[in-house]
């Protein structure tokens, strides 16, 4: 394990405790040695090997586009465990002949019992999407190559993990890594030996049914909005923002996967209930954004009646005010660095967020060691200097991330109060209205 490999595996769960809201892994592997193929879809970019990597236990090495492998950052994505894979329409000509010489270096990786990330996929769209592009095949040639060059002696495995966000560009979302079965590609050797082609075709259409069982998959792409909706009115999947929290993030997947499965198998133009649905929907976010309105302030004046619902923000934004206050001073400065940095460097909104939370942890991190030299002056003379210590160390770790979210939540419940005052009550009223309505022809269509 390299060194800067195990320091990312030590200090990312941290981050990603102020990242996400809510983590979880089901049926994941729980040995370092796993010698495993994992084969996930690649909705967000840089953010997703990060999660992967960080909610199950093996070392992993990651295949990574080759334009990241800058001369100057060799030193940097040898540490991290990276290695390149080329292809022929960014890298142009002699993809093949570089190829063959990484695969090398996978098998290598792979008969030392380390594990490898493959994008199966290939790429990450623009727009985050609950679906899944066809399926690659360099996981599959890349365990046969290694299966062959061991003479079929390795047990070398292939388990498709599925990564699914509530909303992977928002700060405070959630994420649950719903791993596949494992295939032993041993059990493959008669069917390779017989037409190798044929095996390496069936064992990526295997892989992609697996991962789609492990997602919540639209096969329609353009109803993907319409999923979504239907979440936010019925508020028990995976929406980032509008769930009960009566459900577990366990249970709000699994209705999301549920909500998908019907759309997938109902959705037609000839289905006039849930065309009907779709366009009700439609209209009333597209009405919502005309007034600039959430259905968060719909949600809680429905829930609280207007006053109610103004009352309750204002009491937690005083609650949170003075903790905000030492947020901006720790935070404040390092974050508008990193994010106008990060959306100059990166012109994709996809690399967003995972690029301003490690680049951002980084630059907190120096921002924020003078506390090791200032608060000890103002602790007692007498405590001494390791408990002093131990103060500044616990300080480091807590204070500055936990006012971060409490600048944050303060700043959107201020911009929530303001949405429902740059709209009269009677307006409200009537969204209220159009809300009752449309969560009762969503249970009526059953979601």
């Amino acid at each position: 394990m390299r060194p800067l490999y195990l320091f990312l595996r030590i200090t990312l769960p941290y981050a990603f405790s102020i990242f996400f809201r809510r983590r979880k892994a089901i049926n994941s592997q729980r040995t370092f040695k796993a010698q495993t193929i994992f084969v996930c879809n690649h909705p967000s970019a840089f953010i997703d090997p990060l999660v992967i990597a960080n909610l199950q236990w093996p070392i992993v090495f990651f295949m990574t586009r080759s334009d990241v492998f800058k001369a100057w950052l060799k030193p940097v994505t040898w540490a991290c465990h990276m290695v390149p894979i080329y292809r022929a329409e960014q890298d142009g000509a002699g993809t093949y002949e570089k190829n063959k010489e990484v695969f090398k270096d996978i098998r290598k990786v792979l008969q030392r019992k380390k594990s490898l990330i493959v994008f199966g996929e290939g790429y990450t769209d623009d727009v985050f999407i609950r679906s899944l592009k066809p399926m690659k095949k360099g996981a599959a040639r890349i365990g046969f190559g290694t299966m062959v060059a061991s003479d079929w002696e390795l047990d070398i495995k292939i388990q498709p993990i599925g990564v699914n966000y509530t909303n992977p560009g928002v700060f405070r979302s959630d994420v649950i890594m719903s791993c596949g079965e494992i295939i032993h590609l041993k059990d493959y050797k008669a069917e390779y030996d017989e037409n190798p082609n044929k095996a390496i075709r069936d064992l990526t259409q295997r892989i992609g049914k697996i991962l789609q069982a492990n997602l919540t998959y639209l096969e329609d792409k353009k109803l993907s909005e319409f999923h979504e909706q239907i979440m936010m009115i019925n508020r028990k999947g995976m929406n980032h923002k509008e769930y009960d929290s009566q459900y577990s993030l366990t249970q709000r997947f699994e209705n999301s996967r549920t909500f998908a499965d019907k759309l997938n198998e109902e959705f037609s133009e000839e289905n006039h209930t849930l065309v009907s649905l779709k366009e009700h929907l439609a209209n009333y976010f597209n009405d919502l954004k005309k007034n600039k309105l959430t259905q968060t302030e719909i949600f809680t004046v429905e829930k609280r009646g207007f006053g109610g619902s103004i009352a309750l923000k204002l009491a937690l934004m005083l609650l949170l005010a003075p903790f905000a206050a030492l947020g901006v001073i720790h935070n404040l400065i390092p974050y508008l660095l990193v994010s106008n940095l990060v959306q100059k460097m990166f012109k994709r909104r996809v690399f967003w967020s995972g690029v301003k939370m490690v680049l951002g942890g980084l630059v907190w991190l120096l921002f924020n060691l003078p506390i090791f030299w200032i608060l000890p002056d103002y602790l007692p003379q007498d405590l001494g200097y390791w408990p002093a210590f131990g103060v500044s160390i616990a300080y480091f770790l807590i204070v500055p991330a936990v006012t971060f979210i409490c600048m944050y939540s303060f700043g959107r419940r201020a911009a929530e109060i303001s949405r429902l005052f740059s709209v009269n009550k009677k307006t409200l009223n009537e969204f209220v209205e159009k809300y009752k309505v449309l969560r009762q022809e969503v249970d009526s269509a059953g979601f």
